[in-house]
């Protein structure tokens, strides 16, 4: 569904439990544990792309327009710090009355991960041309973020999640998940300047795009390979 024509698609998912982490992987994916989601939420079918970051820009809700070589209006928009994208599901939210906000961490594993338990969700080896990563083969290898809907779709749906861009989340960085949330909702403090994003991107190997890596920047820091997708609650 669409709250309006220039928003992103969206797609709901049911409440649900999943095993999130990795005991054999980066020690930050420690421990693995089980988080239960008992609320459903909508997520971006796509990562917000370029046509849709400049609807937000036009209507001044956010300040900063990206401007990257062989950025398409179907490319995912990158080169975004973690405010830039609070700025735009701010005025997602104004424009359509819903309740639109970055994905938690666990959500974002919970939904890359489509019902499944392996690296990727389409098995335990990336394969060539299932992601846009670093020697994952097809097209787009390495030269720049594919176009939204190049790959296909987990079992929830949606696209992406895997490489392209990596994508911000809600989510303070702490180097564990020793005292994690089990309940689906966002790890905050107050004093937070890291926030963590999931993915992977079209310059990192496959191993950063599983579905369990991790990683973090300051909150304040527009890096070319960081962008984010959108979550919506339902309620």
């Amino acid at each position: 569904f669409k709250d309006c024509d220039s928003c992103p698609e969206m797609i709901e998912l049911s409440a649900g439990s999943f095993t999130m982490g990795s005991n054999g992987g980066d020690v930050s994916e420690k421990p693995a544990h089980t988080v239960k989601i008992n609320y459903a939420f909508a997520v971006s079918r796509f990562e917000v792309t370029v046509a849709e970051w400049k609807a937000c820009h036009a209507a001044g809700g956010c300040e900063y327009l990206p401007n990257r070589k062989g950025m398409t209006a179907t490319s995912p928009v990158y080169n975004l710090s973690w405010l830039d994208a609070r700025q735009y599901v701010k005025w997602l939210s104004k424009r359509t009355g819903k309740r639109y906000r970055l994905l938690s961490e666990a959500e974002w594993e919970y939904a890359a991960r489509g019902g499944t338990k392996t690296e990727f969700w389409w098995g335990d080896s990336p394969g060539q041309g299932k992601a846009n990563c670093k020697n994952c083969g097809g097209d787009w290898n390495r030269k720049r973020p594919a176009v939204v809907d190049t790959f296909a779709g987990n079992a929830f749906g949606l696209q992406g999640m895997n490489g392209s861009v990596w994508e911000w989340v809600a989510d303070c960085w702490y180097d564990s998940y020793k005292g994690a949330p089990a309940d689906g909702k966002a790890r905050q403090r107050n004093d937070c300047q890291s926030r963590v994003l999931r993915g992977g991107s079209w310059r990192n190997d496959a191993s950063y795009a599983r579905s369990a890596s991790r990683l973090n920047y300051d909150n304040d820091v527009r890096y070319v390979l960081n962008g984010f997708r959108v979550a919506r609650d339902m309620n």
